[in-house]
């Protein structure tokens, strides 16, 4: 009997502690347009894509976040990064020069007193002083120090990009952030899809102040799909596949509300499941594996054991992306439009087809 008190006790534990990671780890909420057009100015081989991050604290007290981390990894062959905004900046929390003063002061001085008296007959006093004082005065300034603000750089060998920003006394880490990132493309490039991810990070001391540790109050994952500015079609394919993403991520919230834990029996078969390797439990990092293209609806374990409705649902997606993704490779293997306009039909040649012959 103790010893069921004790796993008891220990599961509860344990639940507990996951509810309140997980609560700690969503103090920040992130959003970013599912689509977003990708403009050329001169040079049709490189496009610059703007990406809109909105972040909203959910506590009514404004937690501490010392800095974001947003990174920006483009699906594709032969995309490359070539320049990003914002780039890396610096700043400080004094608006003016500080002022330094040095003074030395030097002093000296010399004294002789004399007093006497002659007994009945006379008395009198001699005294004498010298002093001088020298005082000097050097007064300049200094420039305030410096921390970066923002700071940006590439990724994955040129292939991705990443931003940082850190809260100071002039940047305020919630709103709207503008991101911007230019990509050098093939020819043939009609859109593709990007994987944005942004984490708030905060420093908490431990021991006193003779440790540090990072602790996550807020993380996202997105994908975002960027298409061709002017090409209707692609723009239509990029709306199709955000509106397969909503619905999916909707349904996967209201099945999973459905069957949320509501008794002391399910929390233990919930706890159970998670120690249980074997277990069979259910996967909640299904949509985030799909969505990032790590998982396949046809042949992930998860994803089969989903009801028949959530299943539909990312066989579509699947499919949504797929036609996304055919756009540049359509395009790169369909005939030239224009050297069929030209051809003049008495240029054609005409291959006579062997026939098999029979005895």
């Amino acid at each position: 009997m103790t010893d069921r008190v004790t796993a008891l006790g220990f599961v509860v534990i344990a639940f507990l502690t996951e509810s309140l990671t997980a609560t700690s780890a969503d103090l920040v909420h992130f959003d970013l347009p599912p689509t977003a057009a990708a403009v050329s100015d001169v040079d049709p081989a490189e496009v610059t894509i703007s990406l809109r991050l909105s972040s909203m604290i959910q506590s009514p007290s404004m937690p501490r976040i010392d800095q974001w981390i947003v990174t920006c990894r483009p699906r594709g062959e032969g995309v490359t990064v070539v320049d990003y905004f914002p780039r890396t900046e610096t700043g400080s929390d004094v608006s003016t020069p500080i002022q330094i003063k040095r003074s030395k002061e030097k002093s000296q001085s010399v004294g002789v007193h004399l007093d006497g008296t002659y007994p009945h007959i006379a008395g009198g006093t001699a005294a004498a002083d010298r002093g001088e004082k020298n005082l000097e005065s050097v007064q300049f300034d200094r420039t305030a120090p410096v921390q970066a603000v923002s700071a940006a750089g590439t990724i994955d060998r040129g292939r991705g990009v990443y931003f940082k920003l850190r809260w100071t006394a002039t940047q305020v880490l919630e709103g709207e952030k503008l991101f911007q990132v230019t990509l050098r493309v093939p020819a043939n490039w009609r859109g593709s899809l990007i994987d944005v991810s942004v984490r708030a990070d905060r420093n908490e001391k431990k021991f006193g102040g003779l440790d540090q540790e990072i602790v996550t109050v807020g993380a996202a994952n997105f994908v975002v799909a960027t298409y061709r500015d002017g090409d209707l079609e692609s723009q239509a394919r990029a709306a199709e596949l955000a509106e397969a993403e909503y619905e999916l991520r909707n349904l996967a919230k209201t099945i999973d509300r459905q069957t949320s834990i509501r008794s002391l029996p399910q929390m233990l078969r919930h706890m159970v499941a998670k120690f249980d390797g074997d277990s069979k439990a259910t996967d909640t990092h299904w949509v985030g594996r799909l969505i990032s293209g790590r998982a396949d609806p046809h042949l992930d374990k998860s994803i089969n054991r989903l009801p028949m409705s959530l299943r539909v649902a990312a066989l579509d997606y699947a499919d949504c992306r797929d036609t996304f993704a055919e756009l540049s490779r359509s395009h790169a293997n369909a005939p030239d439009s224009n050297l069929d306009k030209n051809l003049d039909t008495r240029d054609q040649v005409l291959v006579a087809k062997p026939t098999l012959q029979t005895r």
